[in-house]
């Protein structure tokens, strides 16, 4: 799977999936991905203290329309037979998001449209001219860097917020940094594959529950410029991780965030090439106006852009709500 693309997530038969929003609840249904257009449920049940989960005779469809109402979430099997299977939902891995508060940060980023379309306009002048960025730097065009800076300074606060919010070691970080791809492979058997009969735990945490493998892979860049350059020497063997699943996920979000800009300016640059095959005489002020007159596309990337500083604003959102719980309890 890899986590840059614009493509949604695609839920495998057998993974499990829960609605958006029952998370509110403290053991909500979970479902089954059961083929291709069905979902079967299973409902808690309580067992020596443990709160476990049966599956039952309940299916509901399982659509393109309604999959954006479900999340993955994870479980481990406690026993499966030919007519019940029992898990349990590990609530802990995971982050809890209030949904209706990422849906009011998405709605608020859109006062920043204006700003995100120059900095398409921006990224898309540099697919077709690879001075276009150096250009505006050396004629302090305030038009293009004013816009390109609002967009940045936003992204880069979210960055920090969530760099700062995950405590990892520097290695990893200084990777996440580095490499602008990465790959993102399901490893549940990872934490006892070490070495001297030694688990290995969590890159980010240092926990025992590492359940994904994390490669880092692509070509290192200058951030403002966006032209490639070598990767730090230290940087060069560290792109391999063992996760726990939050510490995946905040990778693949902060991964996002860092890079940015060089993941939009690689969609532009693919675009502009794609109009130059189809017709090669087409002069760049034409290519220009053409990709900005595209407001599904532009409306596409914008979404992206803002999903991403919402969920950075959600799992900040989460952790102080859950503390302001506990302060009162």
């Amino acid at each position: 799977m890899q986590s840059n693309k614009s493509k949604e997530k695609q839920h495998q038969p057998g993974e499990f999936v829960v609605i958006k929003a029952d998370l509110k609840e403290e053991w909500p249904a979970i479902w089954r991905v059961d083929g291709k257009t069905l979902l079967q449920k299973y409902e808690p049940f309580e067992q020596n203290g443990i709160t476990l989960y049966r599956n039952i005779s309940t299916y509901t469809s399982w659509t393109p329309e309604s999959k954006k109402q479900y999340i993955s979430v994870p479980v481990k099997y406690r026993s499966q037979g030919q007519l019940e299977t029992i898990v349990e939902f590990l609530k802990n891995e995971m982050t809890i998001i209030d949904y209706d508060f990422m849906e009011q940060c998405m709605k608020q980023f859109e006062a920043y449209q204006d700003n995100f379309e120059v900095y398409i306009q921006t990224l898309i002048s540099q697919a077709l001219d690879s001075n276009f960025l150096m250009e505006i730097f050396q004629e302090k065009d305030d038009y293009f860097l004013s816009n390109v800076q609002t967009i940045d300074d936003i992204t880069e606060s979210k960055k920090q917020g969530l760099f700062t919010r995950s405590c990892w070691p520097g290695p990893l970080r200084q990777a996440v940094c580095t490499w602008p791809c990465l790959n993102m492979t399901r490893d549940e058997g990872a934490a006892a594959a070490g070495s001297g009969g030694r688990p290995r735990s969590c890159a980010g945490c240092d926990s025992a529950n590492v359940a994904m493998r994390v490669l880092m892979y692509g070509q290192p860049y200058n951030p403002t410029t966006l032209e490639g350059c070598q990767p730090d020497p230290s940087a060069i063997n560290e792109k391999d991780f063992l996760m726990c699943r939050i510490c995946s996920n905040r990778v693949e979000l902060l991964s996002k965030v860092t890079h940015q800009k060089y993941l939009m300016y690689i969609e532009c640059a693919k675009r502009v090439s794609e109009k130059r095959t189809s017709d090669p005489t087409k002069d760049t002020t034409c290519i220009l106006n053409e990709l900005l007159a595209d407001e599904a596309w532009l409306n596409q990337l914008f979404v992206e852009v803002r999903t991403a500083w919402a969920e950075i604003d959600s799992i900040e959102h989460s952790y102080s709500t859950n503390n302001s719980v506990r302060s009162t309890q």
